[in-house]
């Protein structure tokens, strides 16, 4: 079996149509007893393809789920890594304002030592001034003897009250370092408490992020497992359309040679005649001289008007639906010109006198003709006036042997049966 994709009708305006056709005058009994036993299979493979379509597109969507939330769960990777950071950060923050909270408590220690020792210094000036007081009274009566001893006593009396006046200037600056002491403490205390709150909430972030994120992986897990179905699925059922409409064309080719064989077969004429060809690549237009092409010892006129029957094509679509065309070998290098069609163009004629070339527009080997000058059956899907059909295509030989033709017959692949 040979399978690819084809360029077979690019011809400007032209369009594949069945010709409505008559009832068929080709009437093989042996074609008719293979469709009663086989069937026709036209709606049978056009189903296929638009479940094979429809399974594609669900597999593509399904793959596009499974994109989405592989982002996703990469943007939550992110942010749980940007919420264990904060919540690190913040931990060091709140652990630097317990560090300062206790060395402002050391630092409040010691203001209150030093408020103490201002204490000591206070009480011993007052006993001192006493004492001084209590001396100068001494001296005085003591008269003129004591009277040194009451100078003394005075220069005592006035150091002792310095001393509690620096005693009292030392207090209040230490009282005022104590009360900022206190407000720092305080508001080291109100930020210890902030962070903390912080950290709990970020705890509780980073929580329920990692939930969020386990809950992802599961969900990305299932949808990916879904594509993987889905994506096999999607094969399983193009192999399937594949094969319907491998057999529908197959089905239908040979009923096409049943009714070759019953009009009793192709073969080349002793006349020729000088007939107008088209490249179907390139358009261009050029007059040749052909034998005639003889079906069942009849000329075949190359008519293109679709109101009047076409020999043997008309009776294929009949039966077993789809496009049907008959070609003649145009040259030695085995390009074939359409002789009878039931594709017509936008203008309403049978698209007769066009011919596929032996090479295509990149120069390649045309894979339809390699088949056909190989004495192989192609199959495969072609491009017909831009839509997509797939195809089968046989060499037709005369009674000696010699390849004189082709035959063609398709069904379009985006067509549903009504």
């Amino acid at each position: 079996m040979r399978r690819s994709s084809v360029q077979q009708t690019v011809l400007p305006g032209s369009r594949p149509a069945p010709v409505p056709p008559p009832a068929p005058r080709l009437t093989s009994s042996r074609a008719r007893r293979r469709l009663e036993r086989e069937g026709g299979g036209e709606d049978a493979a056009q189903r296929a393809g638009v479940l094979a379509q429809a399974s594609r597109e669900v597999s593509a969507t399904t793959r596009q789920a499974a994109e989405s939330l592989v982002e996703l769960r990469s943007a939550i990777g992110d942010i749980a890594g940007c919420t264990t950071h904060a919540s690190t950060v913040t931990a060091e923050a709140v652990r630097d304002a317990q560090a300062v909270d206790e060395r402002i408590a050391a630092l409040q220690g010691a203001t209150e030592a030093i408020t103490e020792i201002v204490r000591l210094l206070s009480a011993i000036s007052q006993q001192s001034r006493f004492l001084a007081l209590n001396a100068y009274v001494e001296a005085a009566r003591a008269g003129e003897v004591g009277r040194g001893f009451a100078v003394v006593a005075d220069e005592v009396k006035q150091l002792a009250e310095r001393t509690a006046r620096a005693a009292g200037d030392i207090g209040a600056q230490v009282e005022a370092v104590h009360r900022e002491t206190r407000s720092a403490v305080d508001v080291v205390s109100r930020i210890s408490t902030t962070l903390g709150s912080i950290a709990a909430a970020q705890d509780t972030v980073a929580a329920a992020v990692e939930q969020q994120r386990a809950a992802t992986d599961r969900v990305v897990e299932s949808v990916e497992r879904a594509a993987g179905g889905s994506a096999r699925i999607t094969e399983a059922v193009a192999a399937l359309a594949d094969d319907q409409r491998e057999a529908y064309v197959r089905r239908a080719l040979a009923v096409a040679e049943d009714l070759l064989d019953e009009a009793g077969g192709v073969q080349l004429g002793e006349g020729r005649r000088r007939l107008p060809v088209r490249d179907q690549v390139t358009g261009a237009s050029r007059e040749v001289e052909l034998p005639d092409l003889l079906l069942g010892g009849v000329p075949l006129t190359r008519d293109d008007d679709p109101r009047r029957p076409a020999p043997l094509v008309d009776d294929v679509v009949a039966l077993v639906g789809g496009s049907c065309t008959l070609f003649q070998r145009l040259d030695d290098d085995g390009s074939m010109v359409r002789v009878a069609t039931t594709v017509v163009t936008a203008q309403g004629r049978r698209n007769v006198g066009s011919y596929i070339p032996r090479r295509t527009a990149d120069g390649s080997a045309n894979p339809v003709l390699t088949a056909v000058l190989a004495g192989r059956t192609y199959t495969g899907e072609a491009t017909v006036a831009d839509r997509p059909y797939f195809t089968a295509y046989e060499g037709l030989h005369s009674a000696d042997g010699e390849l004189v033709g082709m035959l063609y017959v398709g069904m379009p692949l985006d067509a549903l049966p009504g």
